[in-house]
């Protein structure tokens, strides 16, 4: 029961009432029907709100564990990032602010990687596919989009026999699912 009649101390002594009967199952109600149904509002309120940010709380944290360090190209300043020597990579790399390690092989790269030496690897995309999932299977992930991408080409002479063959094979390919079985075998599925 409330004591104080004048309205800043009752304020307070309020407060402290709604408080303490969150926190201790308050012993005593007001007596008046109005101040016991604001009272249990309060303390549907603040039960919900605990709720609330305990489950908010929750999630972020679990959201942060789940998410690593590197989800793309926008988390790449300031990471140390593994790639090949003198490749397009690395001026990529310099450009985007990345403290750029550049290996003369991709197993040195990869090794630095697992190694913990580098935080991520940033090379031509069907090598990435390949090594996450042959090698690095269960160890490493592919993350973000494909970055500074460039179609891929077989050359032959303008006049050769060879360039109509190619190109019926590789519709073929395409429309019979073969290609995409071979894509999956090396680079894994999407």
């Amino acid at each position: 029961m409330l004591s104080n009649r004048n309205y800043f101390p009752g304020i307070f002594e309020a407060l402290y009432w709604g408080i303490s009967s969150l926190t201790s199952q308050a012993q005593t109600m007001p007596h008046q029907w109005a101040a016991r149904v604001i009272s249990n509002f309060w303390m549907f309120v603040g039960v919900v709100f605990v709720a609330l940010y305990t489950a908010q709380l929750t999630a972020t944290l679990t959201v942060q564990q789940i998410r690593g360090a590197i989800e793309g190209p926008g988390d790449l300043p300031g990471k140390r990032v593994a790639t090949v020597a003198h490749s397009t990579a690395a001026d990529y790399l310099r450009a985007q602010h990345a403290q750029v390690e550049e290996f003369a092989t991709t197993d040195q790269m990869f090794k630095a990687l697992l190694d913990k030496k580098v935080d991520a690897v940033v090379t031509a995309a069907p090598l990435l596919l390949y090594y996450a999932a042959h090698e690095g299977k269960g160890r490493v992930k592919t993350v973000g989009p494909e970055i500074n991408t460039a179609p891929a080409a077989i050359m032959v002479q303008l006049d050769s026999p060879l360039r109509r063959k190619i190109n019926l094979a590789l519709i073929a390919l395409r429309e019979n699912g073969t290609y995409q079985q071979i894509y999956d075998k090396w680079f894994g599925t999407p």
